[in-house]
């Protein structure tokens, strides 16, 4: 009798015991996927995913603005916040005809396009023109060139092509090319009989190379108008040779002598890729 009441007591036992483990552990994992479950969702929420031309993927807080963490590993992600063909500006350069306000007696006007690839490499084409009619103060001579066209072409790189598209700071190289004609007519001093005699230059055709430098900004100021300055350094790579000396004036260039100038650019842009918003991300 003593025995059974034994056995009994220690099968008791041992069912209390496979049933309080069972009640410690078995809850414990559904609750833990529930948990898990709930907070990945809440880090989902207002969160975009993006994937670069390199394939990397970015979780974008579509708030903030800033690149969050992959929930299944932490790692800093290197990639491109607009797409390839992120858009298309048009522009005026105003910068000549504002110094012919102020007095200058050369310059002409200048219109372009560029196309931004992930809003940091930005090919671009200019074409204008330009003429010049100069009498120095101190000078006995007329220079006068005829109104010519001249086109440019280059790239400009945007260092900021991480953050907001509506601000850029970038440098760019182009190429410069231009033919125009100009006349020197020069009044020689008094003679024996105290009058002037005037002497002409035959008409001279010159073609110019040149290339440029420069650094500038711009900054969205309404919608997609922006606003823009540049500094500009010129150079020259080839020129045709003249009978009568260098031209002063070169189209699209400036004074020979002079090899910075500057730019105040105004421009437009076109979005070409819609479905994929610049978002800024912040490092």
């Amino acid at each position: 009798m003593m025995k059974r009441l034994l056995l009994i007591l220690a099968f008791a036992m041992a069912i209390g015991l496979t049933v309080d483990a069972q009640r410690r552990i078995t809850p414990v994992l559904p609750n833990a996927q529930n948990t898990s479950a709930k907070d990945e969702s809440k880090k989902m929420e207002g969160v975009m995913q993006y994937i670069d031309a390199q394939g990397n993927k970015m979780l974008i807080d579509t708030i903030s603005g800033r690149e969050v963490p992959d929930t299944a590993e932490v790692k800093k992600t290197v990639g491109y916040i607009c797409p390839k063909w992120h858009e298309v500006s048009v522009g005026v350069n105003i910068w000549d005809p504002v110094m012919r306000c102020f007095g200058n007696s050369y310059g002409g006007g200048e219109a372009w396009v560029e196309l931004s690839m992930y809003n940091r490499f930005k090919p671009t084409l200019a074409v204008g023109f330009g003429s010049a009619d100069d009498t120095p103060d101190d000078g006995n001579y007329n220079y006068k060139s005829s109104t010519a066209l001249y086109g440019k072409i280059g790239i400009n790189y945007n260092f900021f092509y991480k953050s907001d598209p509506r601000y850029q700071a970038y440098i760019g190289l182009h190429y410069g090319f231009t033919n125009f004609s100009y006349d020197i007519t020069a009044t020689l001093r008094p003679g024996y009989w105290d009058e002037n005699e005037p002497y002409e230059v035959p008409s001279q055709t010159s073609t110019v190379g040149y290339g440029e430098l420069q650094v500038g900004l711009r900054v969205a100021v309404y919608k997609n108008f922006s606003l823009g300055w540049a500094l500009k350094y010129h150079f020259i790579m080839h020129e045709s040779a003249t009978e009568y000396g260098q031209p002063w004036y070169i189209p699209g260039y400036g004074t020979r002598g002079a090899s910075f100038t500057g730019a105040i650019n105004l421009s437009y842009s076109f979005k070409l890729d819609k479905s994929k918003p610049a978002v800024p991300v912040v490092e």
